[in-house]
């Protein structure tokens, strides 16, 4: 090979070393969801349309919202309740509601305050709201929960109780318990899923309730062991059992 083609190819040699190294160098970046990948992740909740399961003995079973997201460690979370109360002693059943949640989440504290709500990343802020869903016999109320992608954050929730059905914050058998439904939901905003076998009908997170329910004021067995799991409550302990 002539002297000039050698120097020719050791220059390109050289120059490809001098770009490419940098590069090798440099350690490798692994691609991942941003922090800031924020979703809702709704649950509808409805009504029996009849009697429903009344088992004899509480469930274990429990299930974790995508596989376990939960709120992290941090501040107060301030809500806001909005729309015009639909029985007498409504708003402050779901306080009552609320409390049973603080209860649980050890991360964090939970507490009303329609002045100055806490935002909720996925828009809007913390907030429970009395509001027209799809009137009677359907739907009786919806909770949104905003979770982070890749950490599996709860960063804000939206609770929405259907003013088109009857309520009630004493029990009455014609009308829906305005705490069971609420601590229903507010179990969504902890990071618990739905429980739907016949054997879980006991449970706070099973999906129906009936008129006149109210054991879904307090955890069952499988709701505490699922607050367990994500928050170390170390409450392993059995629930009410099964009534009404």
């Amino acid at each position: 090979m002539k002297p000039l083609k050698i120097l020719f190819l050791v220059g390109i040699l050289a120059i490809l070393a001098w770009v490419v190294s940098p590069t090798l160098a440099a350690p490798f970046q692994r691609m991942k969801a941003p922090n800031l990948e924020w979703v809702e992740e709704t649950f509808v909740d409805y009504s029996h349309a009849g009697p429903g399961p009344h088992p004899t003995t509480e469930s274990n079973n429990f299930h974790l919202t995508q596989g376990g997201i939960k709120w992290f460690g941090g501040g107060t979370v301030k809500y806001e309740i909005s729309g015009v109360e639909d029985v007498t002693g409504g708003n402050t059943a779901i306080e009552t509601a609320e409390a049973t949640l603080d209860g649980f989440v050890t991360t964090r504290t939970f507490i009303r305050d329609d002045a100055s709500p806490t935002a909720n990343l996925c828009g809007g802020n913390n907030r429970v709201v009395w509001a027209s869903i799809d009137g009677a016999d359907g739907v009786l109320a919806t909770a949104s929960v905003c979770r982070n992608v890749a950490t599996k954050e709860i960063a804000g929730f939206a609770v929405t109780l259907d003013t088109g059905e009857s309520w009630a914050t004493d029990g009455s058998s014609s009308s829906f318990d305005v705490e069971n439904a609420a601590v229903h939901e507010f179990l969504h905003v902890g990071g618990l899923d739905h429980t739907n076998a016949p054997k879980d009908g006991c449970l706070t997170s099973y999906r129906f309730a009936g008129l006149g329910e109210t054991q879904k004021r307090t955890l069952g067995l499988g709701d505490k062991l699922g607050m367990d799991t994500l928050y170390s409550t170390g409450d392993t302990s059995s629930g009410p059992g099964c009534g009404f």
